[in-house]
């Protein structure tokens, strides 16, 4: 059967003015301050692990030699903190203001077409760690939104999003799949029967385990070690609806302790 993206844009009415569509204020967000000491920390932290692990490797020298990159990583850390001055982000009924320093963009909700996760992956030698840094939206029109959530009570600003915009599409993606239909999610071809993934090919029943972990998706065939192939969330749209499908139709699924923990 041939295959289609997971949602066409719908046939619309000539919207109307923006701010009546956006519905009643329901909160307003602003850059918290434990932000930007978080990044600026995060950036002092590598600074002083680049120049350590380079002065115990090779003495003095390799302390001046690492230092550069340490200060090329802790300056782009910190600008991110202050890439983020002056934000605040008003969330509506049916949509989302985001004012910035250069303008304000308003969004009503309607008017998306896709939902993406935008993802800060960090390595340290105590382990990676995923911090969801922001929500990429697509309109029907082809514009693209990017929504921080690295303010006060981001949680709620994500959360929001993805209950008015990724949620709703649950039920006519369980119906499609059901029907027999093939829905593509970046990457991911899915129907009843199986998966296809960068090519290749697995039906449902021959995955062992699916491992949901801190921001993608493991899957395993034959045993439950090393991932047959792995997806990542910020390379899907509507993330949460492919994770939701993929759950409900894996044989034997996990959550890491990591994932309940970045979902919550």
């Amino acid at each position: 059967m041939e295959s289609h993206p997971f949602r066409q844009p719908a046939e619309r009415p000539t919207a109307a003015p923006d701010e009546p569509r956006l519905g009643k204020l329901r909160s307003v967000h602003a850059v918290h301050r434990r932000f930007a000491l978080f990044h600026v920390g995060r950036g002092a932290l590598l600074l002083m692990f680049t120049s350590i692990i380079g002065a115990v490797i090779a003495g003095w020298q390799g302390f001046l030699l690492s230092l550069p990159f340490g200060l090329a990583g802790s300056t782009v850390l910190a600008a991110s903190a202050l890439r983020h001055r002056g934000l605040r982000i008003a969330l509506h009924d049916h949509g989302i203001v985001v004012d910035r320093r250069e303008g304000s963009e308003v969004t009503v909700f309607d008017d998306v077409d896709e939902v993406w996760f935008d993802l800060d992956r960090s390595s340290t030698p105590f382990g990676s760690f995923v911090f969801l840094r922001g929500i990429r939206l697509v309109t029907h029109a082809g514009e693209r939104r990017f929504v921080p959530v690295e303010v006060a009570d981001g949680q709620e600003v994500a959360r929001w999003i993805v209950l008015c915009c990724s949620h709703p599409l649950i039920d006519e993606a369980r119906r499609a799949v059901g029907d027999g239909e093939v829905l593509t999610f970046g990457p991911v071809r899915m129907d009843k029967q199986g998966l296809v993934i960068r090519g290749a090919q697995v039906a449902w029943s021959a995955l062992s385990l699916v491992r949901l972990q801190s921001g993608r998706i493991a899957f395993f065939r034959g045993q439950t070690v090393f991932p047959w192939r792995t997806v990542r969330l910020d390379r899907v749209p509507h993330p949460t609806v492919f994770a939701k499908l993929v759950t409900e139709r894996a044989p034997r699924v996990e959550r890491d302790e990591v994932w309940a923990a970045w979902t919550g």
